[in-house]
């Protein structure tokens, strides 16, 4: 059936076959309740040295305990951590994880699969496949475990291979990923540099190290590190008097080093930033282990509560303007999902058995559009539920399989689930959760390569992909996705410009 496809085996034929035969081997297992595998959104944020959890459960919560629990990487005869018969298989297992990886056996029962990881290591930084399967069934989930390390404060130092030259040199170390350097003057102006050179420790962390040249001025420069993450940027300064330089009337050397912030500050700094980011890391995962424990929603702060104020009318009629009739293609619809016959509203429904074809999907419970742009602007709007991503995607993207949401797959998508709401960029963008829409406005504009969101309700603009990459000419598709049995998305009538 389309819902048993595993999304990295299209390359790997003999893992797919190890893996088919691993399970089907076991018969003890009881339980023959349909079930689905869930996991955060959201990457899971930890530091290397720190213990973590990769929240992953089960819905229905079910008890997992008679069931198949299976953690992997890339290779899927090699587990991070394997659990069946009631016990830990530790035959196949990647020797970097043995005492490492543990289920929490005590939580099986409530449909909780989720895998602690302890002492974090910079090499234990990417995606993992969480996969449960029953004799009739197996569903996978997938989370993305991001290590991240704040490297050192940077470093400045001046030298002088002679002449009216020098040479400043900016280093910093520790850092995970890798991150920007930039240099500026007491102006606040870039300053061109040379590409950074990057060295990596025995521990996977990176070191980088940027050089400008100075002539001869008087002037301040600073050096700015700053991570490729939204974190703290570290920064030095460094004076360089004019005298520094070879004059007629013979050398004199003078230095003046100056710190942006002293040692103590910039400690505390550290300090201060790694406890927040760990509570920030520490609270994404608790509140998809309590929904996964206790099968209840968990409400965070509104941080930014910023209103934002309507599109004018006359901007919104011109969004308007190019409204246009959408309907969903059942040739594309995932086996579980149930379409209207007018083609106008879709649902998670029962299983059922479809025909294959070219472009349905076979994991993700997604379904196409009939209608398909090559060109042109277009706007449609679409009620949503209470579990959706809606966007568009180009014809060439996968359909089969697994995959990553994101522009780089050729996706462009906004998520709501809960008191989530991001856009799937990546890394996720997260969305005032107080614009989550009741109705969602779309627009595509094919020239310009961008798609654009919106609140229906108060005009206003969510957000825009700006990165949309498609050969010309190619079919741009809307896509929808929904994992709601109760309610349906539904896509509105093409709206009138009387507004």
């Amino acid at each position: 059936m389309c819902g048993d496809h595993h999304p990295e085996m299209e390359s790997d034929q003999s893992q797919w076959l190890f893996v088919t035969l691993l399970f089907l081997h076991q018969s003890c297992v009881s339980g023959s309740e349909w079930f689905q595998v869930v996991g955060p959104a959201v990457p899971v944020f930890v530091f290397p040295g720190e213990d973590t959890v990769l929240p992953c459960y089960l819905s229905p919560g079910i008890s997992a305990e008679d069931l198949q629990i299976g953690w992997f990487r890339n290779d899927y005869t090699a587990p991070v951590c394997l659990y069946q018969n009631h016990g830990y298989i530790f035959e196949d297992q990647i020797p970097s994880y043995r005492g490492r990886a543990e289920l929490f056996p005590e939580e099986l029962f409530k449909g909780n699969v989720s895998l602690r990881l302890r002492d974090v290591r910079r090499s234990d930084h990417g995606l993992y496949n969480c996969l449960v399967r029953s004799p009739q069934h197996f569903e996978i989930a997938l989370i993305d475990l991001s290590v991240r390390a704040l490297g050192s404060q940077p470093s400045v130092s001046l030298h002088s291979p002679g002449g009216d030259q020098a040479q400043l040199l900016c280093r910093s170390e520790g850092w995970f990923p890798q991150p920007a350097v930039i240099w500026t003057d007491r102006d606040g102006n870039e300053v061109t540099s040379q590409p950074p050179t990057v060295d990596t420790d025995s521990q996977g962390l990176l070191s980088v190290s940027s050089y400008i040249s100075v002539k001869q001025e008087s002037n301040i420069f600073s050096c700015l590190v700053r991570s490729a993450l939204p974190e703290t940027d570290w920064g030095s300064q460094l004076h360089i008097p004019r005298d520094y330089f070879p004059a007629p009337s013979g050398w004199m050397v003078a230095l003046f080093l100056t710190a942006a912030v002293t040692v103590a500050a910039s400690v505390l700094l550290v300090i201060q930033w790694r406890r927040m980011d760990k509570q920030e890391a520490l609270w994404k995962s608790e509140l998809y282990y309590i929904m996964a424990v206790y099968g209840i929603p968990v409400v965070r702060a509104e941080i930014d509560a910023v209103k934002r104020a309507p599109i004018p009318k006359s901007q919104w009629q011109w969004i308007c303007s190019a409204a246009a009739a959408v309907t969903l293609d059942p040739d594309t619809a995932h086996c579980e999902l149930s379409l209207s016959e007018d083609g106008k509203r879709v649902r998670l429904g029962q299983t059922k058995s479809l025909s294959d074809k070219p472009h349905r999907f076979d994991s993700w419970r997604c379904v196409l559009s009939r209608e398909a742009f090559t060109s042109g602007r277009h706007y449609w709007e679409v009620e949503v539920n209470n579990s959706w991503r809606i966007g568009v995607t180009r014809e060439s993207a996968l359909t089969k399989g697994r995959f990553i949401f994101s522009p780089q797959q050729g996706y462009w998508c906004l998520y709501s689930y809960l008191h989530d709401f991001y856009a799937l960029t990546r890394p996720l963008t997260d969305l005032n959760q107080s614009l989550q829409p009741r109705k969602l406005g779309v627009c595509v504009d094919i020239e310009e390569r961008k798609v654009s969101f919106y609140t229906v309700e108060s005009r206003a603009h969510l957000y825009t992909f700006t990165d949309m990459v498609f050969p010309q000419g190619e079919k741009i598709y809307p896509v929808f996705w929904t994992l709601d049995e109760c309610k349906d998305l539904v896509l509105l009538p093409a709206v009138s410009l009387e507004i």
